[in-house]
């Protein structure tokens, strides 16, 4: 029986709702973590909010309902929606996204997340920004404080639409979102918002929060070890040294240009000395730079008036090559555990050679463990958090319960099959591979009554195969460098093609991958190519180096179970609702080994054949 307390909007439970709600509860009562692999449809936003939200009012808590999908902020928003509507209860929801796209500045969109939060910083400290500077102004006080009056009224809103309302009234849209936030008991915001320590200590002080009164729910969480990595990897390249170069030409700053040609030389030096000719990338130390550039010029002061040139440039322009190398170098001095740091060679398109050197975290559990520390509770939840012990090690996840829930759809609504006669192994592939596996791929696409995806590991396997396709159905294919407008303009395309059908040729890893919803008719099948295994660059090999060493899986953990996660989530685009029906194809021989078949969801009832095409046929025959 549910609790009359819990804020739930909807007149019946879905299986696994009431568990997951009672979970929720018990963790944020005691104090402790949860972590929940919960498969699409079980409802897990509305299962999580529900009886977080009435505990957060009742105890004063901020409930922080983090996502890397901004597709997942609007079902957030509407859920809560549905909370007020239906309990009629008092509660003010924040809604951010990145600060730049809340930026109603023109000609700030090309600019990096870091050149934008250096720009933005700079602009307001020099009373440069309208928006910002008519936000904090005591002569148009009473127009704020209407707006946010307005707001809070008719709260829940999607944050595009506060950005919109602000704008109109010349305001700063992330400004007044601070503002509600102050007062907020449910913010929703990217992972960035509290994984990056400097952008959360500002934001929390801003907003008058703390961890200690926070509830901290990860959806998605799946992607938190990759986003982690990421926030805590730099890197700086001999391109990005010669823009910095030109530019402290165009500045004047005669005196600091030997310091950038330094760097240049430092790079060359190294690449020299380190760089065979048969290999592009190799470890490098912390001391190769920085005791290079101290036998010239104090470390620590050439950052200094690095800092101070990138600010003098962001007067005249908005985006500083000056301040990415100085930004770089602080990075640069961090600690050695957990971290690598690689120079590798690489080339443009018309052949010029470049260098870059990174300075990449190994460990996610440098950036979580502060939070967990520190937070009243942590909720990780997820449709593919699985194996979650994996999950528990990679993030240092500890003082936790962990809850597995089953697939709710009836199993008979999707058909499973694995093609072992082909693979995109690398020992194996070859000109006659391709045409098979395209062979195969123009089959299933045929005999599907709707549209199809096709995922393949990169790239460039995706041109090999699609050379050979033979359909009578049109083709769409994913661009690398498209942007967010184009790929959203594909997708709608492709949507459309549903009563004639047609197929989309995705790579795995790529926009369309996962976070993606086609319910009912508009995608009958999807088709997983292969494995898409990280490249086993060096990165990769000091990853797997790395897990062996702490926990005695580095193969698992660096290399094998991301590639299987991936695949999971691109086979979850498929049946998103229990009334959709459709076909899940593996083309690879590796899926039907004992090992990776036990590695896949126990709900995944396998057939294996050659023709694929005749079980599918029969399948949408009956259905």
């Amino acid at each position: 029986m549910l609790d009359s307390k819990v804020l739930f909007p909807y007149k019946s439970l879905r299986e696994g709702q009431d568990s997951f709600i009672d979970e929720v509860l018990n963790a944020i009562k005691t104090k402790t973590n949860l972590m929940v692999h919960a498969p699409t449809g079980i409802g897990k936003t509305v299962a999580v909010l529900a009886p977080a939200l009435r505990y957060a009012i009742d105890n004063n808590l901020t409930i922080f309902f983090l996502t890397s999908r901004h597709t997942q902020h609007k079902i957030v928003i509407e859920t809560l929606k549905e909370i007020k509507k239906i309990h009629n209860e008092k509660f003010l929801v924040a809604d951010f996204i990145g600060k730049k796209n809340m930026c109603s500045v023109e000609g700030i969109t090309d600019f990096s997340t870091r050149d934008f939060y250096d720009y933005c910083n700079d602009v307001v400290e020099k009373n440069l920004c309208n928006f910002f500077d008519n936000s904090k102004s005591k002569k148009l006080k009473y127009e704020r404080e209407s707006l946010i009056d307005e707001i809070s009224k008719i709260n829940p809103l999607h944050v595009e639409e506060i950005v919109n309302l602000s704008k109109n009234r010349s305001f700063c849209g992330f400004e007044i979102s601070c503002d509600i936030a102050k007062n907020a008991n449910v913010i929703i915001a990217d992972y960035f918002h509290v994984l990056n320590e400097g952008i959360r200590d500002a934001l929390f002080s801003k907003i008058n929060k703390t961890l200690e009164k926070s509830i901290i729910i990860f959806d998605e969480s799946h992607n938190l070890p990759d986003r982690c990595r990421d926030l805590m990897t730099e890197n700086l390249s001999s391109n990005t040294i010669d823009y910095a170069l030109r530019e402290a030409e165009k500045f004047d700053f005669l005196e600091h240009v030997e310091f950038i040609e330094l760097l240049n030389n430092i790079y060359a030096e190294i690449a020299k000395e380190k760089l065979l000719l048969d290999e592009d990338e190799v470890i490098v130390t912390k001391d190769d730079i920085i005791s290079r550039i101290s036998k010239k010029i104090d470390y620590f002061k050439l950052i200094n008036d690095l800092e101070h040139l990138s600010e003098q440039v962001r007067e005249k322009q908005r985006r500083s090559f000056i301040g990415s190398l100085a930004n770089f170098l602080k990075a640069w001095i961090n600690q050695d555990e957990g971290f690598i740091r690689i120079m590798k060679r690489g080339y443009f398109v018309n052949k010029k050679p470049y260098t870059l050197v990174s300075y990449r975290c190994l460990d996610p559990s440098i950036v979580i463990d502060p939070i967990l520390k520190k937070a009243h509770s942590s909720i990780f939840m997820s449709g593919t958090l699985r194996p979650t012990s994996m999950y528990k090690d990679l993030l240092g996840i500890s003082n936790t319960t962990v809850k597995e829930y089953k697939n709710p759809f009836p199993e008979s609504n999707r058909l499973n099959i694995i093609v072992n006669s082909v693979t995109t192994k690398f020992t194996k592939r070859s000109e006659l591979m391709y045409q098979k596996i395209a062979d195969k791929c123009s089959k299933i696409m045929d005999s599907v009554p709707g549209n199809s995806i096709i995922f393949f590991p990169s790239y460039d396997l995706l041109n090999k195969v699609s050379y050979f396709i033979r359909s009578n159905k049109k083709i769409y294919y994913e661009k690398p460098n498209a942007t967010n407008e184009e790929k959203m303009d594909l997708l709608n395309e492709f949507k459309l093609s549903f009563l004639v059908g047609a197929s989309l040729m995705a790579v795995s890893s790529g926009s369309y991958g996962e976070g993606i919803d086609l319910p009912g008719n508009l995608l009958k099948c999807v088709v997983v190519v292969g494995l898409p295994l990280a490249k086993p660059d060096l990165e990769t090999k000091q990853l797997v180096n790395y897990y062996d060493k702490k926990f005695g899986k580095g193969m698992e953990y660096g290399y094998l179970f991301p590639a299987l996660i991936r695949c999971i989530q691109n086979a979850g685009r498929c049946i998103r609702s229990e009334n959709d029906k459709g076909v899940v194809v593996f083309l690879e021989e590796r899926f039907a080994l004992p090992y990776y078949k036990n590695l896949m969801p126990e709900t995944f009832n396998y057939v294996i054949t050659n023709n694929p095409e005749l079980e599918i046929d029969n399948f949408f025959k009956k259905n």
